[in-house]
């Protein structure tokens, strides 16, 4: 039912109706999210932005932000990320923050022409919101209510905006917002960056802190860490001294290591075979590794899995649960196998990190 403040309320049925079916006809509406009230186009009209940018009085050149209808969408536009962002994603969404990818990590239809190198991601977490876009045929193109330049408006001064344009739908209650806080909007470059609100710097990383051990820290560990620091780096289109800034952090150590003790001679031909260079490893023992904080150790035995504690989440470095024997003492061949095991364990690392979880919704 329309009120006389011109307000829709969205939950009513009628209301909803009318809102929809202004969406339909290719119309803007303002709808509520969890942050700001929001003008709105579905997304999968070729014209939507140039319907966003005529009502807000405002360029095209900035791209505006693609709100999705749940979580299963945001998954599917989405299926190919570099290790660990499909876990932060999950962390941050649905929630107040706008997350901007580069146009080529995310599979847009073609028939919707995106001309942006960039797509801004949101899934708010409010529940008028989702009740209301889950019936709608595509996500919507949307971008705050507010003059270029200005804060966003509420209350009054948004009932004021909307009554100026009786064409638009008012699908939220201006009178009941006072005020209103954007979301935060971090975008990966592929190096990710604060660009509105703030946040600490590891609520931004994406990355985990994993440490590789073995028995001496001197011939499985150290290929098995050097192996995945590069994938990882290959994975997000870094150098490795970049993973840092993603929050990506490998390291290795040993039950029984030597501390400063060299890698082996074997492991430093095994790992040159395949472009890795190890002749810098200098070997730590555990108990000095424990000194940081891990997300995961990955061991080559599961006698190593028994020296981590408990409050440590902890593997073994072949997800298939196969321990990597031991070459110490034999000759090339042996540390060629190795290398060849760990290569494997760390390409289903890679890929495990890539994936969505698909028991979460």
């Amino acid at each position: 039912m329309v009120q006389a403040s011109g307000y829709l309320n969205p939950q009513e049925p009628q209301a909803r109706a009318r809102l929809q079916g202004i969406l339909a006809q290719g119309g803007v509406v303002i709808l509520p999210t969890d942050t700001v009230p929001g003008l709105a186009v579905l997304a999968d009209r070729p014209e939507a932005a140039s319907m966003l940018a005529a009502t807000k009085g405002a360029g095209e050149a900035r791209p505006y932000s693609l709100h999705l209808r749940h979580g299963e969408e945001l998954r599917s536009l989405l299926p190919y990320l570099p290790p660990g962002l499909p876990r932060w994603l999950r962390s941050k969404l649905p929630g107040p923050w706008t997350v901007v990818l580069p146009a080529e990590w995310v599979a847009l239809p073609k028939a919707w022409k995106w001309t942006w190198p960039t797509v801004g991601l949101r899934l708010p977490k409010e529940d008028g919101y989702l009740d209301f876009v889950g019936d709608l045929p595509a996500p919507l193109l949307m971008t705050s209510v507010n003059p270029p330049g200005e804060a966003p408006l509420v209350g009054r001064a948004l009932a004021e905006w909307a009554a100026e344009r009786p064409a638009i739908g008012l699908g939220v209650n201006p009178e009941a917002i006072s005020e209103a806080q954007a979301s935060t909007v971090v975008a990966f470059d592929p190096l990710p960056q604060l660009r509105r609100g703030q946040r600490p710097l590891h609520q931004l990383q994406p990355g985990l802190r994993v440490l590789v051990i073995c028995t001496g820290n001197i011939c499985r560990s150290p290929v098995g860490a050097a192996l995945l620091e590069r994938e990882l780096a290959s994975a997000w289109g870094v150098t490795p001294a970049d993973l840092q800034e993603l929050g990506w952090v490998v390291a290795s150590a040993g039950t029984y290591a030597l501390s400063g003790s060299p890698a082996s001679e074997h492991s430093v031909t095994a790992a040159a075979e395949i472009g890795l260079d190890i002749r810098g490893h200098r070997a730590q023992h555990l108990e000095e590794a424990l000194r940081h904080r891990w997300d995961l150790v990955l061991a080559m035995g599961r006698s190593h899995l028994g020296a981590v504690p408990a409050s440590v989440s902890s593997r073994l470095f072949d997800p298939f649960d196969h321990e990597v024997p031991d070459p110490f003492g034999q000759d090339l061949r042996a540390y060629r196998r190795m290398r060849e095991h760990l290569v494997r364990a760390c390409e289903t690392w890679i890929a495990d990190w890539s994936r969505w979880d698909q028991t979460q919704s």
